[in-house]
């Protein structure tokens, strides 16, 4: 194990980096901060290396690059408020992105320009626990390796594929070739999520948290459906919207 005794150590300073987007992207690397984070991540040769603080003393992954530096430096290199005291450098996940139409009756979310870490974190998670296949994400969608997305997911970026920079339009173009129903949450729809049958392979799509959908993804997919609002909001949290579509496919496979 290496000791690192210097903010202007090398290592620190690219890993300060990786705070930004434009270096996740040059690099494909991200900064995964936590134990508990940490320990989900199955496949561990995607570390790159393991920087720990002197007074961390929890679960480390076994990785030959790990590095020893003072709890000072450690609190500079954190994006958290109360860090734990270690934090990985990893690479970028991998997919191949035709590999997810291989599951029988395939179920999906595609995100498209959701801007709120938040947000994208809690649908990857419900996802997860709803047992989707896969998340894609468009072009202008929130980083996934942005640090928030990546501590909201709360390990569930790592339990199902996870497809970033989407083109939709080519996309939506897989989905019929595979026979997979694109259903599109939008204030427009005419009818409701729960007259559509989800127990054959769905794609369920949700928009900006603002605008919605593009006009020309709205119109690509096959049927657009509005959530029931009886009270008087105008419209519910993307993220909520989502999960109510997700748990109508996951309560109709559920009754056979």
């Amino acid at each position: 194990m290496k000791y690192i005794d210097s903010i202007n150590n090398k290592l620190i300073r690219q890993t300060i980096a990786l705070y930004s987007r434009h270096e996740r992207d040059k690099k494909d690397l991200f900064v995964l901060e936590g134990e508990r984070l940490i320990s989900e991540l199955r496949d561990t040769e995607l570390i790159e290396y393991v920087i720990i603080s002197e007074s961390y003393n929890g679960y480390c992954p076994d990785t030959g690059n790990i590095y020893l530096t003072s709890n000072l430096i450690f609190d500079k290199l954190s994006d958290t408020v109360n860090p734990q005291g270690i934090l990985a450098v990893c690479r970028k996940l991998s997919y191949d992105v035709h590999s997810a139409f291989t599951a029988e009756a395939p179920l999906f979310v595609v995100l498209e320009n959701v801007q709120d870490p938040g947000n994208l974190g809690t649908v990857i998670r419900t996802a997860d626990a709803a047992g989707f296949n896969g998340v894609f994400l468009s072009k202008g969608t929130v980083d996934l390796y942005n640090p928030k997305v990546v501590r909201s997911t709360m390990g569930s970026m790592f339990h199902l594929p996870i497809y970033t920079n989407v083109n939709i339009e080519h996309l939506i173009n897989d989905f019929k070739r595979y026979n997979v129903q694109t259903l599109a949450a939008h204030l427009g729809g005419a009818g409701t999520p729960y007259e559509c049958n989800m127990k054959k392979a769905t794609a369920i799509f949700i928009g900006n948290e603002g605008s919605g959908l593009t006009p020309e993804t709205a119109t690509m997919t096959d049927r657009l459906v509005r959530i029931p609002m009886p009270g008087k909001a105008e419209s519910i949290n993307a993220s909520i919207a989502a999960g109510i579509l997700i748990y109508e496919a996951v309560r109709q496979r559920l009754e056979g």
